[in-house]
């Protein structure tokens, strides 16, 4: 990978890189750049902007950067609802609705001010608008800076899984300013994290070596320190885009983890992180990858030490996940190319197995079955462990405290 290293990432400090596209969208990258914001935007001259955000993070950041367009152009401010609350049809429906009704054009820009999920609402709304309109995307955490802009894919959810209503539609730019990472909650900034993780474990094995010099379970970076990593995630992730920027066929890799990782998110109904919810599905992945002969147990051990003791997602799954609601959830992915459960597994660190030509391989359901009740059952027998010493701690508390008590009597 060509990366520049020992950046200094002095405020204000702007890279331009592409999101490898074949009509390539701008990708502007650096901390604290806000300030050169408009006058980018200005080279497009909007008619109007529609400012999308959360009401959460318009108080946090989104004040400041929505007073400086308000000075140069018509706009409008819209909220949406958090998180996953806004993929679906019926926010979707209301916010071209009211777009169309407030006189938006095809000179008009939407700006999606947040995370993923906004940027995937507003730009399935962009893409459906006169069968296309103009879109900036402003990403606020890790997932979005690093993962999620770069696909220029846009979806909603349907009543059975995640993303199964989208198009590709590219934002004219996107705007990564790594200011936005400094309050950003440990665990999402995990979630964006761990899309780097999984970069390392499907195309670049060196890129693994690096995340366990600079990873941390507590997550604490200074601001060089989160600049430079995410600028190093997003390199990971361009340079399997270079190979398949429209992610059908190579590029499938990326679903490393995924398809367990949805199922898993789906059932939690957002009670789990989608990062979170894909570091359990990795760990499966290649607990499958192993039993299937490809990869060794210190290979599946790596996916264990990075994910939990290096990042620090180390809860255990959720008790009422059973292997049979996993199993029908993943009927459901969004991948299907048809009826079989198809994955993307590792042949080897770097390198994920290709036998049917689409970089997905075909799993007999019986062998995933077991593999997901026997990491089920693992984790399990953790929960007892981890109960009986809480047990244990608490019966040597009581007595202790006895103990003193009749000391000084």
């Amino acid at each position: 990978m060509d990366i520049i290293k020992n950046t200094k990432w002095s405020p204000g400090k702007v890279i331009e890189l592409s999101s490898e596209l074949e009509k390539p969208s701008p990708f502007y990258f650096g901390y604290d750049i806000e300030e050169k914001f408009v006058a980018q935007l200005e080279k497009y001259t909007p008619d109007k902007i529609f400012f999308f955000t959360e009401p959460h993070l318009f108080e946090l950041y989104g004040k400041d950067i929505y007073k400086k367009l308000e000075e140069k152009f018509p706009c409008n401010l819209e909220f949406v609802p958090p998180g996953e609350k806004c993929k679906y049809f019926p926010v979707l429906e209301e916010m071209c609705e009211n777009l169309i009704a407030k006189g938006a054009s095809k000179k008009s820009i939407l700006l999606a001010f947040g995370g993923g999920t906004v940027g995937n609402v507003v730009g399935l709304a962009a893409g459906l608008i006169y069968r296309g309109i103009r879109f900036v995307e402003i990403p606020t955490n890790m997932t979005s800076q690093t993962d999620s802009t770069l696909s220029n894919k846009q979806a909603v959810n349907g009543k059975t899984g995640k993303n199964h209503f989208g198009l590709y539609h590219a934002p004219i730019f996107i705007w990564a300013d790594t200011k936005y990472l400094k309050s950003e909650p440990v665990c999402s900034r995990r979630s964006g994290i761990i899309e780097g993780i999984k970069n390392g474990f499907i195309s670049d094995p060196s890129f693994l070596d690096y995340l366990e010099g600079v990873l941390n379970p507590e997550n604490h970076f200074s601001d060089d320190e989160i600049t430079e990593l995410a600028y190093r995630i997003i390199l990971s992730k361009l340079e399997i885009l270079k190979r398949d920027p429209s992610e059908k066929h190579y590029g499938i890799v990326l679903e490393y983890g995924h398809t367990f990782g949805h199922a898993i998110e789906w059932l939690e109904e957002g009670k789990l992180s989608h990062g979170e919810s894909v570091s359990f599905g990795m760990k499966i992945a290649a607990e499958l990858a192993r039993e299937m002969g490809f990869i060794s147990h210190e290979d599946v051990e790596r996916h264990y030490y990075l994910i939990e003791n290096k990042l620090g997602f180390n809860r255990l799954l959720p008790e009422h996940i059973t292997t049979e609601k996993l199993m029908d959830a993943m009927i459901a992915d969004n991948k299907k190319t048809g009826e079989d459960l198809r994955f993307v597994i590792l042949e080897r660190i770097g390198q994920c197995c290709d036998p049917e030509g689409d970089y997905l391989i075909t799993i007999d359901p019986q062998l995933v079955r077991r593999i997901i009740t026997n990491f089920i059952e693992r984790q399990n027998s953790k929960r007892s462990s981890q109960t009986s010493e809480m047990l244990g701690w608490k019966t040597k508390q009581s007595h202790s405290d006895v103990q003193v008590v009749t000391t000084r009597n």
